[in-house]
């Protein structure tokens, strides 16, 4: 877990299915805006992620006065993780928010790409910031995109025009950062859409 130096009210987090990098701007940001940072079970061989583990670090941090309601966060291939956490959790997160993600998870027995029916019901936000040369453009993000607006939702595509699928992190944050933000507090106070 990664602390900010003034907490926000309700105990704001960032749930990560990856580690944080030196470039990370978004998470920078998010915690000067008073977001702790926490990276889930990142396994170091073949036999994780497994969602009790997961489970268990949210329980822990509710349990000790966070937020119900954290804000999923992955990059490239651990994206599909935040996203199967989501998927079988929807109505505890806020929203979504995937750099360059790709849709695919060892947590869930269904892919992510093929099960966003969950996340649409309960209005899960969603935010992809993605490279216009990065490979899993097409074939993940604008894919997801078009099944969850078919599902009925609300999904944000940023294309960064001559970016590959690094670096993952863009160099102003501010558009996610507000994304981020709006989206804790209105599902934190009950006027999500």
């Amino acid at each position: 877990m990664i602390v900010p130096k003034a907490e926000a009210p309700d105990r704001p987090w960032g749930f990560r299915s990856d580690f944080v990098n030196r470039d990370a701007t978004v998470d920078l940001a998010l915690l000067a805006k008073g977001f702790h940072i926490v990276t889930g079970p990142v396994p170091f061989n073949a036999d994780g992620p497994r969602r009790a583990d997961w489970d268990a670090v949210y329980k822990h941090l509710v349990d000790h006065g966070f937020s119900r309601n954290p804000v999923m966060e992955g990059a490239g291939m651990a994206a599909g993780e935040a996203y199967a956490w989501a998927i079988e959790n929807p109505d505890k997160v806020s929203c979504i928010y995937g750099e360059n993600p790709v849709l695919r998870s060892n947590l869930s027995k269904k892919q992510p790409l093929d099960n966003l029916a969950p996340l649409a019901n309960a209005r899960v936000p969603i935010l992809h910031v993605c490279g216009s040369l990065d490979l899993w453009l097409n074939d993940q993000t604008r894919v997801a995109e078009s099944r969850y607006k078919e599902l009925g939702g609300k999904i944000t595509v940023i294309v960064n025009e001559g970016e590959g699928h690094y670096p993952l992190a863009p160099k102003n944050p501010q558009l996610m950062v507000d994304f981020i933000v709006t989206n804790f507090l209105a599902r934190q106070h009950g006027l999500s859409k």
